[in-house]
């Protein structure tokens, strides 16, 4: 069995205060669709923040939230995490 096989999928959402340089809605998601973070679910809730929603298959629950983290922060700069949920 290949490792891959044995990896499971997390679930988990990562919110973030984005930079009042960011953009629109539609900028955001322009940026996440053309980055490593285009599998993820958006949402909108508090003005200024946007919610992804990942599903991500990893060894374990640390490694996807961390990897996502890190993609999250090259297709957003500047954005600040606030808050983790499902972790």
């Amino acid at each position: 069995m290949t490792k891959e096989a044995d990896a499971m999928v997390h679930d988990f959402t990562l919110v973030y205060a984005l930079d009042s340089d960011m953009g629109s809605q539609e900028d955001v998601l322009r940026q996440l669709a053309g980055s490593d973070c285009a599998d993820v679910s958006v949402g909108w809730g508090r003005p200024g923040h946007v919610g992804l929603a990942f599903s991500r298959k990893a060894d374990d629950s640390d490694a996807a939230v961390t990897l996502a983290m890190a993609q999250a922060a090259q297709a957003l700069p500047g954005a600040v995490l606030v808050r983790a949920d499902g972790v």
